[in-house]
């Protein structure tokens, strides 16, 4: 009895200094959790600012990595959606594809305004993503089986409406300038990107549907017996989806001024990997809309860094595979981290 006292009197903290030392220590824990990519980010510009300062350092870098990863961005966005309730949408890209080749043909082929054209393909998408989560939430089909099969079948779809070849014709001027502008040296397609990650944000942190969202995502079935219509939530999740990929179809035909059966499925990697790197900064373990938009974009500094210091053609594969596998690492060990911490939790009360 006495053995056991002493071991915990040295085991124990040595008053405030040792309390005041482990706070500290959780502190800088919970500080690098939360922003160690954003620090990443910043010595990553630091370095290739150095090894490439004539090239790297111009304004028009920023200008490009910033409009030409838009699209991505947005379709990172699309997928996080499904995500937060616990859903994968595999589909995001290839509805982003037959939206792109949808758009551009309302405008040139069948030459509906703009405008129409545009609520058109927001419609389709919304539609789109509602099918998903009907077969998922209501024949209760797995969200991978789902959405890989309706993806394809928008790869079908885009194939037959394009009959295989690119679209390319006359587009209003209005419609281009408002993917090919910025407003005061900051890219339109980037600004785009801004109001949907504030939306997002706003939609998933302040209001009840965001809060039911994050509640199906952590246990459905606690959410169901909790009076939350979770199958509502799964439908609405992937409507939200569908229509933000059918904008990211029309901001690359803005971008563009053309439309190709081919695109899709290679956006579909980088857009995962921004979600769930993602989920690594800012909050920690949980999707975000802020956290995405970074990952987004780190991606891209490095991949854009690497290619003008000569890096060969596949390095963004390959860096966009590596940051996927490192981030599904880091929600993993979170995840384990906040079990533990619960289980101990349980164990102290009880």
């Amino acid at each position: 009895m006495t053995t056991s006292r002493a071991t915990a009197k040295q085991d124990a903290p040595s008053g405030p200094a040792g309390g005041a030392q482990g706070g500290s220590r959780d502190l800088v824990a919970r500080m690098g959790a939360r922003y160690g990519l954003l620090v990443v980010w910043a010595l990553l510009i630091v370095v290739f600012a150095v090894l490439n300062t004539d090239v790297f350092l111009r304004p028009l870098t920023a200008q490009t990595i910033a409009s030409t990863k838009a699209v991505v961005a947005i379709l990172a966005l699309a997928a996080l959606v499904p995500l937060v309730v616990g859903q994968f949408d595999l589909s995001v890209a290839s509805q982003f594809g037959l939206a792109q080749a949808l758009c551009a043909g309302l405008i040139v082929k069948q030459g509906l305004p703009a405008w129409l054209s545009l609520l058109v393909v927001l419609v389709v998408g919304g539609v789109f993503g509602v099918a998903n989560g009907l077969l998922v939430a209501v024949v209760r089909i797995n969200a991978f089986v789902t959405t890989l099969a309706t993806g394809t079948l928008a790869v079908g779809l885009t194939q037959l409406y394009t009959g295989g070849g690119q679209i390319i014709g006359a587009f209003p001027g209005a419609f281009t300038d408002a993917g090919r502008s910025s407003a005061a040296g900051i890219p339109l397609p980037f600004v785009y990107v801004l109001v949907i990650v504030l939306a997002l944000w706003a939609l998933l942190e302040y209001t009840r549907w965001g809060r039911r969202a994050f509640a199906v995502g952590g246990n459905p079935r606690a959410s169901l017996l909790s009076g939350i219509n979770v199958r509502r939530m799964t439908i609405t999740s992937f409507a939200i989806a569908g229509v933000i990929s059918g904008f990211a179809g029309i901001l690359q035909v803005m971008i563009l001024g053309a439309a190709s059966p081919e695109v899709g499925g290679q956006f579909l990697l980088p857009a995962f990997a921004g979600v769930f790197l993602g989920a690594a900064v800012l909050r920690p373990g949980r999707f975000n809309a802020w956290g995405t938009l970074i990952a987004v974009y780190f991606l891209a500094t490095g991949i854009t860094g690497l290619q003008q210091l000569g890096a060969a053609f596949y390095i963004e594969q390959f860096f966009n595979g590596c940051a996927l596998l490192i981030a599904v690492a880091i929600a993993q060990f979170s995840a384990q981290r906040r079990r533990r911490a619960a289980a101990s939790l349980g164990q102290a009360r009880g």
